[in-house]
């Protein structure tokens, strides 16, 4: 018995020190997890790179506090759906001030590629419009991928 429950914190203790080395790969992102696949294909030049590290940096800054917001905001709905007794102004208002917060990150994420969209040169621009032009529908389809997978269980 004393040897069956060693085994098995030892095949434990195995397991979650190793997830790491199996977990997915991030094809296309380096340690940070950025993307960097279609920076090295745009042959940026130093005061570019620079430029971009620049504004990454500034919407990075800007991200926290608009997420910090957004989680306040579903806090809200959260805190006016456990006092109860709400009405349907008060629950449509907290519904509104969550998309707001949702609109003003999707708003930021926009800048700011557009941002470094401006940087680049007309052959820059042909390659970022290449390669970002199915980014969306790949997102959709792999989110659709994985809704199929957990229904399959």
């Amino acid at each position: 018995m004393k040897n069956n429950v060693l085994s098995i914190v030892t095949i434990l203790i195995f397991v979650f020190t190793t997830q790491n080395v199996f977990a997915q790969d991030m094809h296309g992102h380096n340690k940070e997890g950025h993307k960097f696949s279609m920076f090295q294909n745009l042959n940026l030049t130093d005061t570019q790179r620079d430029q971009i590290s620049k504004l990454r940096l500034n919407n990075k800054m800007e991200m926290v506090d608009l997420k910090a917001n957004l989680e306040k905001e579903k806090i809200g709905m959260m805190e006016l759906k456990n006092n109860g007794n709400y009405t349907r102004e008060q629950f449509i208002s907290k519904v509104e001030a969550i998309n707001q917060a949702k609109n003003k990150i999707a708003i930021s994420k926009a800048n700011f590629e557009m941002d470094v969209y401006q940087l680049l040169d007309d052959t820059q621009k042909t390659e970022w419009n290449n390669h970002s032009q199915f980014i969306g529908e790949r997102k959709e389809k792999r989110m659709m991928r994985q809704i199929k997978e957990i229904h399959v269980d």
